[in-house]
């Protein structure tokens, strides 16, 4: 069988030994020097293989930032591994089952930041606490207003009940009688929240690391979620 073509070979003949010979359209030209046939290269020589995309995301979710992942893997760190993450973590945003029954749903928020270190960017989690599935999130301000929009997402008419701590926003949106107020009853999402404070750069108390948007705050979390779901899959 013929092997499989490569920009970086000649693919007439095949043979690594080519010498540059201009420009053809703003790509490099090469001459082989075996067989004198032209050809430019068929791929922009930035593009990164999906393996390293993979170990890149991989990596991240494991509590490096971006900066640690472009040393270690000798890429750009600020515009390339952001982008990816950004990327993928578009492809596996939750979408809630509007027809699924759930007893018990345990609420919490946790904190980042966004732009800079005093601009805190809250984040509003629900989770199934027998099937340990996160529902879903809302990213934002730590008010009823923000709390509400991920409420509403959930289709409340399918939970029996709503498990939180003493936050007021909770007791403001959620009927008294769905609703159960104790630190006792969110030892599920808690345990979760330590989760992601530990496998996510941008979410560690004492941290460097911080997000720029909301948007990719978001895409981390999804990522961390469909990881976690066993849903992530790496196709860019």
């Amino acid at each position: 069988p013929q092997p499989k073509t490569n920009p970086m070979h000649c693919p007439k003949c095949y043979s690594t030994n080519f010498v540059k010979a201009g420009f053809s359209f703003g790509k490099q030209r090469h001459k082989c020097k075996d067989c004198n046939y032209y050809f430019s290269v068929q791929c922009k020589s930035t593009k990164k293989p999906d393996e390293v995309k993979e170990m890149a995301i991989k990596m991240y979710l494991e509590g490096l930032g971006f900066h640690a992942i472009g040393r270690l893997l000798g890429i750009s760190y600020g515009t390339t591994v952001y982008q990816w993450v950004e990327q993928l973590g578009q492809k596996h945003q939750i979408k809630p089952d509007d027809k699924e029954q759930i007893d018990i749903v345990e609420l919490d928020e946790i904190h980042s930041y966004t732009g800079h270190k005093k601009n805190h960017c809250w984040t509003w989690i629900t989770i199934d606490r027998h099937t340990k599935q996160v529902l879903g999130f809302v990213c934002g301000r730590r008010d009823s207003k923000t709390f509400e929009k991920l409420y509403d997402n959930i289709n409340p008419n399918n939970i029996k009940l709503f498990c939180s701590d003493y936050w007021k926003s909770y007791a403001e949106v959620i009927p008294n009688h769905k609703h159960l107020q104790s630190k006792d009853q969110t030892f599920t999402i808690e345990g979760y929240n330590s989760l992601i404070r530990h496998y996510l750069a941008r979410f560690k108390r004492k941290t460097k690391c911080y997000s720029k948007s909301v948007q990719m705050i978001e895409s981390s979390l999804n990522l961390l979620f469909a990881k976690w779901g066993g849903g992530l899959g790496y196709i860019f």
